[in-house]
């Protein structure tokens, strides 16, 4: 388990962990009895006399948690908590007779036993040693005071917590971004780098995290097979976390200029935001920095996730739609009869119409009653019924419905062409990658995949050749409805791409040996009626996340035909053939470069020629100037004035040379008063608007300079 809630005592109280594995056995005491409070408190003790372990005191206390009570044994030795033992045989009721920690609990038939026992304390207290710290890591501690200027041991031992922290975070496909779980892996990692810094550690990060993978790599080999990835993030994360530094100051500087002080919460957004950490501000401001200030940021990332997972929809209904899309999903026509009516939706007893959900797009097509037609624009589910809104009006009674066969047909490609890609992407990047979010419709779908750097144009090309290998196997896609447990024993949690879905039966959408995902959507039965699949753009949402754009089937087809036409219109423009298409484009931006320098050279030979001379400056009021033409002719004793026109908007740029004690932006700002606004630097500034208005500007700005010329 990985704990951030106290982050501020790793390495400063001793007993603190952000990493612990906690031990334990259970027991479901039903019709039949297992065990409860005695005997489990019989095989704490008996454990704990075996280990060596003999002053102990059991502290009976209420316990409350995910909608259950009981009585609980919090285990000690030593005033150190070891373990815990969970009696649970209640269950929350607002009519029970039991209250616990202020509400009403009522007995349950399940009595549930449900022990945690925490190894790194049992390690602790058997081995003796003055910390837990340097009980189960001493080989990272060492290596690091071996390699540190200061043995400020809070340090060393926070930055050996958090590198074994940082193994298994990122061998998991925790990638480090700016939200969830990747925003507390990139806090960890920054706080270990913060710290390394402090004691003037002589190596990197992972030669900490290595070392810890040595150690543990018996037990945990998967630590060993992502090792280099593991090594390339935290290469990655700590150049980001450099930058940071120099931008965080310059950020730090510009706000002081506008505020006389830095408010906490201003702390946390500089720190979410930018990566900038309180003690950097402090380095520039005098400011207070919360002690639990790291412990804050992380918690309020914690609670963002857990409200984001408790959203639900809109009002629910006491009514329940059969989903017959799951009967057969190829049906295209349907009888239903409509049991509710709303202002512009109605509610079937059964449906093909699939709700929109999962990234999917809900079905259109159109309902019939007593030879009247109308379109379904939209499904959304609402609770268990399915709400269908119309383009007219219904009556209650039975109906007859048709999906558009085409959208959805479209779509069951698109949706299985999701899982093929999610599938490639971790083939081809590495297993660190996890679906991020996902949308499809008609013409195209996207898949948001964690990824801690770009995704190149080789990598795309090879997702793509992948995915359409699957695609020309000809795999089922097996659709299944599986009891949970029976699901995650089988494949695992990886099922979970788009987060796990409510219930005790979830729907498994299953390609043998590729991908096995809980879904709700619509597919196709085989991996050939997808025919194609296209990468049609790779994008960075975020920090973190990458964005792969797709389409397949017949829309795949459509879109390489129009890239084709696009490709021969512009070989036909260029007046070559397409496959030669990208030389000829590069001969004309090579003259154009060509050509650009030469009317630069023709520009300034005719500024210098028309230059007027005055107070020992030359004045250039040529228009239409290049940038680079306007930096060569003012490298000394000039200034340049030059207006331009697009339409009815204009802009006069004035610049002057370094040795100038001239202000271009005030004559800028001057200006703007006459065309509608300017403003710059010193040496280069510009006041743009009303074409009809630059004569009168030039003319101003041209006597502006010659009066502060003059001085």
């Amino acid at each position: 388990s990985i704990r951030l809630n106290d982050l501020e005592e790793v390495g400063r109280s001793g007993r603190h962990l952000t990493l612990f594995e906690m031990m334990g056995h259970h027991a479901f005491n039903n019709s039949q009895h297992i065990y409860w409070t005695e005997e489990t408190v019989e095989y704490c003790h008996n454990f704990l006399k075996e280990i060596g372990i003999d002053d102990v005191t059991y502290k009976e206390a209420e316990w409350a948690g995910g909608g259950n009570a009981g009585v609980c044994f919090e285990v000690l030795s030593h005033g150190l908590e070891v373990a815990t033992l969970v009696f649970m045989n209640l269950k929350e009721d607002e009519n029970g007779k039991y209250e616990v920690k202020g509400k009403n609990y009522s007995e349950m038939p399940l009595k549930i036993v449900d022990t945690g026992y925490g190894l790194e304390r049992f390690v602790w207290l058997v081995n003796g040693s003055k910390t837990v710290y340097d009980a189960i890591f001493p080989y990272a501690i060492e290596k690091i005071r071996r390699k540190a200027e200061k043995e400020e041991m809070e340090y060393i031992y926070a930055i050996a917590d958090h590198a074994r922290c940082l193994a298994f975070m990122l061998a998991d496909g925790i990638v480090p971004s700016n939200s969830g779980a990747g925003y507390l892996a990139r806090l960890v990692i920054r706080r270990a780098l913060r710290f390394m810094n402090v004691i003037g550690y002589a190596d990197d990060l992972f030669s900490i995290v290595d070392e810890h993978i040595k150690h543990m790599a018996k037990d945990f080999p998967e630590l060993v097979d992502e090792k280099d990835r593991i090594k390339e993030i935290l290469e990655i994360e700590t150049e980001k976390f450099h930058n940071a530094i120099e931008k965080g100051k310059a950020m730090v500087m510009r706000h002081l200029e506008k505020e006389t002080r830095i408010t906490v919460e201003k702390l946390i957004e500089f720190y979410d935001s930018h990566g900038i950490h309180p003690e950097i501000v402090k380095e520039i401001a005098s400011i207070e920095i919360p002690e639990d200030f790291e412990s804050m940021v992380a918690e309020r990332h914690l609670k963002a996730e857990k409200k984001e997972e408790k959203k639900e929809g809109g009002k629910e209904y006491d009514i329940e739609t059969a989903p017959l899309y799951y009967d057969d999903e190829y049906a295209r026509q349907f009888d239903a009869n409509i049991v509710h009516l709303e202002d512009k939706a109605v509610i079937l007893d059964k449906t093909l119409f699939y709700p929109e959900g999962g990234g999917q797009q809900s079905d259109t097509g159109y309902l019939m009653q007593n030879g009247k037609k109308v379109r379904v624009k939209k499904a959304e589910k609402a609770g268990k019924a399915i709400l269908h809104f119309l383009d007219g009006k219904l009556e209650k009674g039975a109906v007859k419905g048709e999906i558009d066969w085409q959208r959805r047909y479209a779509m069951m490609r698109h949706h299985t062409a999701t899982h093929v890609i999610n599938y490639a992407a971790r083939h081809v990047l590495g297993s660190h990658i996890w679906q991020a979010g996902s949308e499809l419709n008609e013409e195209e779908a996207r898949l948001d995949v964690t990824h801690y750097k770009r995704i190149s144009e080789e990598e795309a090309m090879e997702i793509e050749r992948v995915a359409n290998e699957i695609v020309r196997k000809a795999m089922p896609v097996e659709k299944t409805f599986m009891r949970r447990d029976e699901a995650e024993k089988k494949f695992g949690f990886r099922l979970y791409q788009g987060g796990p879905p409510k219930g005790r039966i979830i729907r498994v959408v299953n390609i043998p040996g590729i991908e096995a995902e809980a879904c709700g959507g619509t597919h196709v039965n085989n991996t050939a009626e997808i025919g194609m699949i296209k990468v049609i753009g790779i994008e960075r949402l975020q920090d973190g996340v990458e964005r792969i754009r797709f389409c397949a089937g017949e829309k795949a087809i459509e879109y390489m035909q129009k890239q084709e036409k696009m490709l021969k219109e512009i070989a036909s423009i260029l007046g070559t053939q397409p496959e030669k298409a990208a030389d000829a484009a590069k001969k004309l931006v090579e003259e154009r470069k060509r050509l650009r320098k030469e009317v630069e050279k023709l520009q300034e030979k005719l500024g210098k020629e028309a230059a007027e001379e005055y107070e020992g400056v030359k004045i250039i009021t040529q228009d239409n100037l290049m940038s680079s033409a306007i930096r060569e002719l003012t490298k000394k004793k000039a200034v340049v004035i030059s207006a331009s026109a697009k339409g009815k908007t204009g802009m006069l740029i004035i610049a002057c040379s370094e040795d100038l004690p001239l202000d271009c932006s005030k004559i800028a700002k001057e200006i703007g008063k006459i065309l509608g606004g300017g403003g710059g630097k010193r040496t280069i500034a510009q006041a743009g608007g009303k074409a009809d208005k630059l004569e009168e500007a030039k003319k101003k700005a041209i006597e502006m300079v010659k009066k502060e010329l003059s001085k």
